[in-house]
């Protein structure tokens, strides 16, 4: 039996309501943890297996985007969760800038621009296909940003 990756102690009291939110599959395989998650923004954290990290023991370019593509969406589902009961969220779009080497814990912080999320909110709560930007920054245990991603999330009514 797998023991689960031990949850970090930086988490926030208001995070906490929402890590149920963030139990998908691809992120317990991924090794994300929940930090912080509201209207519009999500902050992802990642402590590197040495499966995550490359022939130059960095962390690995599709880890650092699997971790932003998390932050991204998380993002734009953030404070709306209880509508996503009818609907679901894909990449449309993404457009990734490697900046520098990602060396130790990695932490993702996804943002849409306020008056973007609320009318994603709307667009969803009426049951109409909406388009939203999320932008990414990926910092890691220096604080130097490592990576900047911008993804087109596609939100769409599930089909009956």
């Amino acid at each position: 039996m797998r023991t689960p990756a031990p949850r970090p102690k930086h988490r926030t009291r208001s995070s906490l309501v929402r890590v149920n939110d963030f139990d998908f599959e691809w992120v317990r395989f991924l090794g994300a943890e929940p930090i912080d998650a509201s209207d519009g923004r999500c902050v992802m954290r990642l402590d590197p297996r040495p499966v995550h990290l490359n022939h130059n023991q960095t962390v690995n370019a599709p880890v650092l985007y699997g971790l932003a593509e998390v932050a991204g969406a998380g993002a734009v589902a953030a404070g709306m969760m209880d509508l996503l009961a009818t609907a679901y969220i894909v990449v449309k779009h993404a457009s990734i800038d490697y900046l520098a080497p990602a060396r130790g814990a990695v932490t993702a912080t996804g943002v849409v621009v306020p008056s973007a999320f609320a009318a994603a909110k709307e667009s969803v709560a009426a049951a109409t296909p909406v388009d939203v930007d999320a932008e990414v920054s990926v910092v890691d245990a220096d604080g130097r940003r490592t990576t900047t991603v911008t993804l087109t999330m596609s939100i769409r009514p599930r089909r009956k």
